[in-house]
C-alpha cells in the first residue's frame, strides 16, 4: 500500500500485534536510556475503535493522504445523513405469534462501517517523535 500507514502501527497490520508494539516500544526505551534522554510512551485501547471516527475530520485526513477530487466528495456523501435503526422480533412460541419492535433511525455522525482501514488512516498521524 504505497506505504501510506506508519510503521508504529500494530492494529490489524500483517505480522504485527500488541506483542510486537510492545518490542518496539521497550526497544526505544532501552535506546533512550542509552542516550540518557527521557522517555515516555501513551497507550491506547479504544473500545470499538471504528465507531471512532468522526464524519467531519475524515475528508480531511483522506485528503492529506491523496484522498481529493470526486474520490473524496464520494465518502462525504457516503456519510452524510446516514442513519441506522434496531428492528427485533420476540416469538412467543406459545401462543404462536410474533411481535416486532421498530426504533426510530437516528442520524450517525461517526463510525465506519467497512472495518479498520479508514480507522488506521485516521490514527496514522499519532504516532510522534520528537
Amino acid at each position: 500500500m504505497h506505504n501510506i500507514l506508519t510503521s508504529e502501527q500494530h492494529g490489524f497490520m500483517e505480522s504485527k500485534s500488541a506483542e510486537t508494539a510492545s518490542h518496539s516500544f521497550i526497544q526505544s526505551v532501552k535506546e533512550a536510556l542509552d542516550k540518557y534522554i527521557h522517555a515516555v510512551g501513551t497507550f491506547l485501547k479504544l473500545s470499538k475503535a471504528c465507531d471512532a471516527i468522526n464524519h467531519n475530520r475524515l475528508p480531511d485526513k483522506l485528503g492529506s493522504y491523496g484522498i481529493r477530487g470526486s474520490v473524496n466528495k464520494w465518502f462525504q456523501t457516503y456519510f452524510t445523513n446516514r442513519t441506522q435503526f434496531v428492528e427485533t422480533f420476540q416469538i412467543d412460541k406459545n401462543k404462536h405469534t410474533q411481535h416486532r419492535f421498530h426504533f426510530s433511525p437516528k442520524t450517525i455522525s461517526h463510525g465506519v462501517p467497512q472495518g479498520p482501514l479508514l480507522f488506521l488512516i485516521y490514527i496514522n498521524d499519532l504516532p510522534f517523535k520528537a
